[in-house]
């Protein structure tokens, strides 16, 4: 039964696929429904773009940042002042010019201090011009070289304090300042204003007392005009021969660099000036003893070189020789000429010879030496007293 029934299939099938049915295939395993589809996370908004900072320009670089030098030059010019400032933007200020060259009772000294500071002026603006020649007043020793500088180099404008017109020398100065058309201008009591603009980082500034002292006139260094130069953090001071009864009558604020006044003599730099100038550095421009016109003005004093010694902090520097005046000056013998001990920011030029100080106006000042220098000379007084050149009996006029 078995076997016949399977034989029955078999012979069906056949007769199918002969029919031309196809066969009918096994079933399939029946499709599973799909999970659910999950609704995704709704699209969060992105936060907004922050604008950029805007961009800051740049900020200019100050005049005070640029550090660039301003240069003064004491020149080495025996018993006379000659100070050749250069500004930052290579401007120039020459104040006072020296001694007149042929001065009475002078000898070859004041020959030799003028040749060198027209030598030193020539090789140190190197064809520029004097922008400014500030006189601080009429006595030789600052403004005997005038006529020749004005002759000899270009000169921007001259710059006095207008007295003493008919004097030989004032009018010198002017006859040569006119015929090379270099203006003339006074400042005074009533005129304070330069007639040159400031700088970049710099202010210029006359100091002319509310009056004159008393003495002025006939005593011209009491009619001396100061000038003050400030480039950022640093200043200058100039007093040209101005003496106590003129320094009393400045109104002066503190100074970093301060020009002693007339020559380091006792008649100035006062206790109280230089207590209100209260100075970081000083310099003196006085002749060594005994030489030209010095052997009748004994500059600079031991009780200056003491004061502003003390002033600056203490002796820490090579000793300055100066006369203690315990004896009248011309009389004087070498004992009284000590060296004194001295501040290492007190120069002399008769110590130091030319004394180039540079500032980038950060409040120091620094001293450039030549190439060729490496130490500094210090004055001694000399065993003999020099042969002079004209009558001993017979000193120099005291004006300075």
């Amino acid at each position: 039964m078995k076997w016949s029934a399977m034989r029955n299939a078999l012979a069906a099938a056949l007769l199918f696929v002969a029919a031309g049915c196809p066969p009918v295939p096994p079933p399939t395993q029946p499709i599973q429904p799909t999970q659910p589809i999950q609704p995704t996370q709704p699209i969060q908004p992105t936060q907004p773009i922050q604008p950029t900072q805007p961009i800051q320009p740049t900020q200019p670089v100050s005049d005070c940042d640029r550090h660039l030098p301003l240069r003064v030059r004491f020149y080495d010019v025996a018993q006379a002042l000659a100070a050749l400032v250069t500004l930052p933007d290579g401007r120039t200020i020459l104040v006072d010019a020296g001694d007149f060259s042929a001065r009475e009772h002078c000898g070859p000294s004041c020959k030799t201090a003028h040749d060198h500071l027209v030598a030193r002026l020539k090789a140190d603006l190197q064809d520029h011009p004097i922008d400014l020649l500030w006189i601080t007043h009429q006595h030789s020793d600052h403004m005997g070289g005038a006529e020749d500088v004005l002759k000899s180099f270009k000169v921007g404008v001259l710059v006095d304090n207008g007295l003493e017109p008919a004097r030989q020398q004032t009018k010198a100065t002017h006859d040569a300042a006119s015929a090379g058309g270099v203006p003339s201008v006074a400042i005074d009591l009533d005129h304070r204003a330069l007639p040159i603009a400031d700088g970049a980082g710099v202010h210029l500034e006359s100091l002319v007392p509310s009056k004159w002292p008393a003495d002025c006139p006939p005593n011209a260094n009491d009619c001396s005009i100061g000038l003050r130069i400030d480039y950022c953090a640093s200043s200058i001071l100039f007093t040209g021969d101005a003496e106590h009864l003129e320094e009393d009558a400045f109104t002066v604020r503190a100074a970093t660099l301060l020009q002693l006044g007339h020559h380091g003599s006792d008649t100035s730099s006062s206790d109280s000036f230089i207590h209100r100038v209260a100075p970081k550095y000083a310099v003196i421009s006085a002749g060594k003893p005994g030489e030209g016109t010095n052997r009748g003005y004994c500059h600079p004093r031991k009780s200056v070189v003491d004061r502003v010694t003390a002033a600056l902090g203490g002796a820490d520097g090579d000793p300055i020789v100066a006369f203690d005046a315990a004896v009248h000056c011309g009389q004087d013998a070498p004992a009284n000429w000590p060296a004194v001990p001295a501040s290492a920011r007190l120069w002399a030029t008769e110590r130091d010879g030319d004394v180039v100080l540079v500032t980038t106006g950060d409040g120091t000042f620094t001293r450039e030496l030549p190439p060729a220098t490496t130490t500094t000379t210090t004055t001694t007084m000399p065993t003999t007293t020099p042969t002079p050149t004209t009558t001993p009996s017979t000193p120099p006029p005291a004006q300075p």
